[in-house]
């Protein structure tokens, strides 16, 4: 079983959050710039945190999934102005990609509909062939007479 490397990272992010966080109390209230690194739409930068604390890319994800790193990194990024991971940088993004998932939404359901209409169609056709069927073998067994149903054969 692989051992969890969520307490290394958790205790590695802690200490450096702290440092940043002191670092930005002992500013000048008026002058402060933030100590997180961030990009330049202003959001915190979490690749540029991965690699202050010296871990491979690879981990970066954890900071985006683990709500018990991505708490505390927010909460600093918050104090500092910064938008928290996760948050979107402008509106106009998020409703673009919205619409460009109802969009296939929408391409989807109408393949489904169609999907749906030839299956039914397919299930109609089977239910008559099977009627069909049942009445020949009910008047094969009432009347003893086979029914010809395709062309004779000579």
């Amino acid at each position: 079983m692989s051992k969890s490397i969520l307490p290394e990272l958790l205790e590695a992010l802690e200490t450096y959050l702290e440092g940043k966080a002191t670092a930005w109390a002992t500013q000048i209230e008026d002058d402060r710039v933030p100590t997180l690194p961030s990009t330049p739409d202003g959001k915190v930068n979490v690749r540029a945190i991965t690699a202050a604390l010296r871990r491979p890319q690879s981990q970066e994800q954890h900071l985006f999934n683990k709500p018990e790193l991505r708490t505390p990194i927010n909460a600093v990024a918050t104090e500092q102005g910064l938008k928290p991971i996760g948050a979107r940088s402008r509106p106009e993004e998020l409703e673009k990609e919205v619409a460009a998932r109802m969009r296939r939404t929408d391409v989807r359901s109408g393949e489904l509909s169609k999907m749906v209409a030839e299956q039914a169609s397919v299930i109609e056709r089977q239910r008559r062939t099977i009627e069909s069927l049942r009445e020949q073998v009910l008047m094969f067994e009432e009347t003893g007479q086979i029914l010809r149903t395709g062309p004779v054969r000579s």
